[in-house]
């Protein structure tokens, strides 16, 4: 991953506001890039507001301007990353709005704070919209983060995305002095159900053969960045039926605190799909997660 040039933070004042705010002043100051802030009230709260209060108030508007103004000045007083990032607050769709800023100032990094569900898994509708439609790379920051990135768990196909991927693992890896676990999640032949009775492909002799292979190639993708690459790299196989589920797993019990995934729409929907590894993981990982645009 390149250098970073620009990174933005959404701001919405939740508990995970602030671990995302300290996040991106890490990795901006790390890059010597300009770091700014948003936050976007939903048009659909104005309108609402202009309906239910008395046609003399005219300048609904310009109040929660001003409330998210003194809610700025106010939020987290201790955080010192706060300090000199300007708020640009605006007024329209929250997506739209962070989408146009992202293209406007030439965002490298969208980071967002996220909460999850009653089991920690999962993130909400805002930063997955953010995340299937973003042009950049985004960084989903759970509200527990804090400090650098101690264990880095990177899932890899051989793609070409696998490789902008790792990259960008790499690139945290060595920055943090992270240990980086490379992942392929496999679903061996040796499985499927065709193979009811011995084969060639269900002997001990091949089904070492074949991990080797693959362990072969997953180095061999590492080899490429070597230049770059983390001190402390473990190369990993994982037998799962699912890649989403297997990259998450592996996640949860090396305890990770975050998963890079590669992001790609499909034909048209585009802004749709983001591959079912990738869904999967928004879905089920409890560690921070970035996103690797294809």
């Amino acid at each position: 991953m390149d250098q970073l040039n620009s990174v933005l933070v959404g701001i919405d004042f939740a508990p995970s506001c602030s671990a995302a705010l300290t996040e991106a002043a890490r990795l901006a100051s790390a890059s010597n890039a300009t770091l700014r802030a948003i936050h976007v009230i939903d048009t659909l709260v104005v309108v609402d507001l202009e309906e239910a209060l008395s046609e003399y108030q005219r300048d609904i508007q310009e109040n929660l301007l001003s409330d998210v103004k003194l809610a700025w000045e106010k939020f987290d007083p201790a955080l010192a990353a706060k300090a000199g990032v300007p708020l640009k607050v605006v007024i329209g769709n929250p997506v739209q709005s962070i989408l146009a800023a992202i293209a406007r100032e030439k965002i490298d990094l969208l980071v967002l704070g996220v909460q999850g569900n009653a089991t920690g898994a999962g993130i909400g509708e805002l930063a997955a919209a953010c995340v299937r439609r973003s042009p950049t790379k985004v960084l989903l920051t759970r509200d527990n983060r804090a400090g650098p990135y101690r264990n880095i768990v990177v899932g890899v196909d051989f793609s070409a995305l696998s490789l902008k991927a790792l990259e960008a693992a790499e690139w945290l890896a060595e920055g943090d002095q992270a240990t980086l676990h490379v992942v392929h999640v496999y679903h061996p032949p040796w499985r499927r159900l065709r193979y009811f009775a011995p084969t060639h492909e269900t002997s001990p002799e091949f089904q070492q053969q074949y991990r080797d292979a693959l362990l072969g190639r997953l180095e061999a993708l590492a080899e490429e960045l070597k230049d770059h690459a983390a001190a402390k790299t473990q190369f990993h196989l994982v037998e799962h039926v699912s890649d989403g589920r297997g990259i998450s797993e592996f996640a949860a019990k090396n305890k990770a605190d975050l998963l890079v995934v590669g992001t790609h729409g499909r034909s048209n929907l585009s802004e749709v799909l983001l591959g079912s590894t990738a869904e999967r993981v928004l879905k089920q990982a409890m560690c921070s997660i970035l996103t690797v645009r294809g």
